[in-house]
């Protein structure tokens, strides 16, 4: 089934700006003139060549969809037999095999089974124990009888043999989608695979099966810092979950500190020590939480989730200018965190500092037009800073929403009007 299933497997090459690698995977023909591949593989190539047996083919058009990281390549003249779709009865334990070009070699084969099916945004992540390390990427994940199931995107663990395939469902939207002229810069949602395993871990469509996986993972492989680290998202997550629905949360937090520990002492990793920061500010343990926070950023200091999440902590704990300075280094990283500003804010007003909180509200309400809470707030500060006419037509603005947060502002006007402060 390898030999009828590789018939379709081509190497994809995307030449890049002078002074840069080129990027090289597999990809599989799924139509005629259309191979698929990942986004990650071929964005922001040219030109983008696919060949097979010493014959190459050039890539006229690119369609991606940057956050499945799928792509499809038409391919004008390629005369390779579409691979079979298959998918239809997938369970966890089915035989399956790799098809792609690990280090730029090959075609390799790798033969393993299915250990996991994931939601995946509108489409699935297939999680296999077959073996793949860079250059693996695009290439196919087929069934027993050669039919393709997915391309095999990335690897989880520093075991090679923990790999993770997107399906091919999505593949149908992509054909719809306008067609790119390959060489234009395009996102993809691909980064790292902790932002995969982080978007597993918060879909609530795989809480039934997040956390046996890690467990197994972790029984599996006790010395694996990334299954420690799944173990605390899949523990993290679900405790959040719990308390969003309203539950009073119980003993997952402090047992999902006690993983990302673990994770640590085997390697320490920023992320591990933002998460575990994250943990225990749950927990109001807020000088333990900084320090993790404090150990992430020395790792990485333009670590902006890092820097947002210290700033909350630091709210939390009462202390509003080491709050806000960490904020303002959080948002400079990552500026458009309409959160991040929210809580800025909220810092400034605590500090009592109406000018500035106006700066930063301003920016606030770019994200968050609609807000009624933030519109009560600038207007607050408004008043308080003497501006009595932009204040009231905050009020106005709220007045015709036929908001509940009127009477609250006119509260505050009336207070404030009663001090008479001087209009700057």
């Amino acid at each position: 089934m390898a030999i009828q299933a590789g018939a379709s497997l081509v190497k994809v090459r995307a030449r890049l700006p002078q002074g840069e690698l080129d990027r090289v995977g597999g990809g599989v023909v799924v139509a005629p003139g259309l191979v698929a591949t990942n986004a990650h593989v071929a964005a922001g190539g040219s030109p983008i060549l696919v060949s097979q047996g010493g014959v190459t083919w050039r890539a006229t058009a690119i369609r991606v969809d940057p956050d499945l990281d799928l792509c499809l390549l038409t391919v004008p003249g390629l005369p390779l037999p579409p691979a079979e779709a298959g998918g239809g009865n997938l369970a966890a334990g089915a035989p399956v095999f790799a098809l792609g070009f690990p280090g730029g070699h090959g075609p390799v084969v790798s033969q393993g089974r299915l250990r996991a099916i994931w939601h995946y945004r509108d489409g699935w992540l297939l999680q296999a124990d077959v073996e793949t390390h860079p250059g693996s990427s695009g290439g196919g994940l087929f069934d027993a009888r050669g039919r393709l199931l997915g391309l095999t995107t990335f690897t989880a663990a520093r075991s090679p043999r923990l790999s993770f395939a997107i399906s091919i469902s999505g593949l149908e939207a992509l054909e719809g989608l306008p067609a790119e002229t390959p060489g234009r810069p395009l996102r993809t949602g691909f980064t790292e695979a902790e932002d995969y395993l982080a978007a597993l871990a918060e879909d609530p469509r795989n809480a039934a099966e997040w956390e046996p996986a890690a467990r197994a993972w972790v029984a599996a492989e006790p010395g694996s810092p990334d299954a420690w680290f799944a173990l605390g998202l899949a523990l993290d997550q679900a405790e959040r979950r719990e308390i969003r629905g309203g539950g009073a949360g119980g003993t997952g937090v402090q047992e999902a500190v006690e993983a990302y520990r673990r994770a640590l002492a085997l390697r320490p990793e920023a992320r591990v020590w933002n998460n575990l920061g994250v943990a225990l500010d749950a927990q109001n343990r807020f000088v333990e939480a900084e320090h993790a926070f404090d150990e992430a950023l020395k790792l990485r200091p333009d670590y902006a989730l890092a820097w947002l999440n210290l700033g909350s902590t630091l709210l939390n704990a009462l202390r509003f200018d080491a709050a806000a300075t960490a904020f303002r280094k959080g948002l400079v990283l990552r500026p458009d965190e309409a959160e991040g500003w929210i809580r800025l804010a909220q810092c400034q007003r605590k500090l009592q500092d109406w000018r500035a909180e106006i700066e930063v509200l301003e920016v606030a309400l770019r994200y968050r037009p609609l807000s009624q809470e933030l519109w009560l707030d600038y207007g607050a500060a408004q008043a308080h800073l003497g501006r009595r006419a932009e204040a009231e037509d905050v009020l106005r603005r709220l007045v015709e929403w036929d908001s509940p947060l009127v009477d609250r502002l006119r509260r505050v006007l009336r207070r404030v009007s009663r001090r008479q402060p001087a209009r700057p």
